[in-house]
């Protein structure tokens, strides 16, 4: 009896505060039909930023559609970058140079109301004037008929680059007000022509400042009028030895005239 009483005080305990909370808590457990991720969302669907417009893929245009380009071999595909002030229509009528696809050139101009446009063919080379870089690494998507207009990548690669960019503003000078200082034009030379030139910070001062100085022009014609007093006193000089010369003679002549003296006592 005692074991069959310890066995029943055993199973028939006291429920716990916590047990209480946890039945709670299940109660306001709510259950989903449907599992994690499983199911449509009806705020799944892209909805287009402010501001922007849902293109419509079920309007039917036959000159821009995937299979019309690809069955056309004359048909290109142009990128063109225009600015915000410039619309589509505005572009009607526009006649502009044969582009090149491999080099940047102005091919054209449009003139609206209130300012003028040049219209640039982007090529292969250097861009920095222009700009436009970014437009070699875009693609095409053309609506195709077959996949309900969904969008699909082009057929054919974009062929010509377009960019229409505002002319820079050149300040002018009002018509009545004078101009105190131009500058005249810099004159260009061709780059095949130049000769290099090492001259280091101060290679020219010494001839600058042999140039200046008067000091030195003095000096140097000084030594031409030396030549003119030599000239001047040579025929003192000239003088001075001729009496020497001539008294060597008379010597001579003496010297002479003892020998013949002398033979002529000897033959006495």
């Amino acid at each position: 009896m005692s074991s069959l009483g310890l066995e029943g005080a055993i199973v028939q305990r006291k429920p716990n505060k916590k047990d209480k909370s946890y039945k709670k808590r299940s109660k306001h457990a709510i259950t989903a039909d449907h599992g994690k991720n499983e199911g449509d969302d009806p705020h799944w669907a892209y909805e287009p930023p402010v501001g922007a417009v849902l293109l419509d893929h079920n309007v039917e245009s036959k000159p821009f559609e995937w299979d019309a380009i690809k069955d056309d071999e004359d048909t290109e595909l142009w990128l063109i970058r225009v600015p915000d002030s410039i619309k589509a229509k505005h572009l009607e009528g526009l006649e502009i140079d044969p582009p090149s696809s491999s080099r940047t050139a102005r091919v054209g101009s449009l003139t609206r109301k209130a300012a003028t446009y040049d219209v640039w063919s982007v090529g292969d080379d250097d861009t920095e004037v222009v700009g436009g870089e970014e437009l070699r690494g875009l693609s095409c998507l053309i609506p195709r008929t077959k996949k309900g207009g969904k969008l699909c990548m082009a057929p054919k690669t974009i062929s010509r680059h377009i960019v229409i960019s505002a002319q820079p503003t050149v300040p002018t000078v009002p018509e009545h007000q004078p101009v105190v200082h131009q500058n005249p034009p810099r004159p260009s030379y061709p780059k095949a022509v130049l000769k290099h030139r090492f001259l280091p910070y101060g290679a020219r001062c010494g001839q600058s400042q042999s140039e200046n100085l008067p000091v030195d022009v003095d000096a140097a014609n000084s030594p031409a009028t030396k030549p003119a007093d030599t000239m001047r006193t040579s025929p003192s000089k000239d003088k001075e030895v001729q009496p020497k010369e001539s008294k060597g003679k008379k010597r001579k002549v003496e010297v002479e005239i003892l020998k013949k003296s002398k033979k002529h006592k000897s033959n006495v």
